[in-house]
């Protein structure tokens, strides 16, 4: 009787371990796997080399499956941009909310966009972007694209240095888009592997003391950010 207890007991334990997943995370899983993927090949393979079929092999996904989820290729691309875009904005909150108590905060973010700047999310939006100069269908998609991931910024900005913003109104939307032109340019000369036209260390360091011109620490504090 014991042993019979014991056998039901593991097949109850086996069978909730083993459960079939809902349609939903399926979707989900079939939709993540596809993302991943697709950025996968933007970076290693750049635009040309993305194919829906290789995208759908690399997932482990049939073409009809993939077409099911996303009809045509820009929907795709830029939706696995977008995802990691996402990623990438959820990772810098966590980050700059993790800062030690007294540190620069402008500075430490400065340092943060250029570790992304330097990983596959820029290498995959450049390939993108340069695809769509040519192809109005997908360049409507990554315009789009471009201003929702400019919006997200542009409200973390907001939220991180509302002191300054406070007194410059116009700092997130300029500042912001005078960092992301200037680690943009630092990241696409440093793309092909061994050549760096200009040293980046020193143009992010020349950067951060300009930074701390306009944008002094507020009045009565030590460090830009201070809580």
């Amino acid at each position: 009787m014991d042993g019979f207890f014991f056998l039901c007991h593991n097949a109850d334990v086996t069978t909730a371990q083993t459960r079939r997943r809902t349609q939903a995370e399926r979707t989900a899983a079939t939709r993540a796997a596809l993302l991943e993927a697709t950025v996968e090949c933007l970076v290693s393979q750049g635009f040309g080399g993305t194919t829906t079929t290789e995208v759908a092999h690399r997932a482990g996904v049939s073409p009809g499956a993939l077409l099911h989820h996303f009809p045509t290729k820009a929907d795709l691309l830029c939706a696995a941009v977008g995802h990691l875009f996402e990623r990438r904005q959820a990772e810098f909150r966590k980050a700059m909310a993790n800062l030690e108590p007294g540190a620069d905060r402008a500075e430490a973010g400065i340092d943060l966009l250029w570790s992304m700047f330097s990983g596959p999310a820029f290498i995959a939006w450049l390939e993108l972007w340069v695809a769509a100069r040519c192809d109005p269908a997908l360049a409507d998609a990554v315009v789009r694209l471009d201003r929702e991931f400019m919006s997200g910024s542009e409200g973390i900005f907001r939220e991180l240095f509302a002191d300054e913003v406070a007194a410059q109104p116009d700092l997130a939307r300029v500042g912001l888009g005078l960092v992301y032109a200037l680690l943009g340019g630092c990241a696409l000369g440093r793309l092909i592997p061994g050549y760096e036209p200009a040293p980046v260390a020193d143009i992010i360091a020349a950067f951060k003391t300009l930074l701390g011109t306009a944008m002094p620490a507020p009045e009565g504090g030590t460090t830009r950010g201070d809580p």
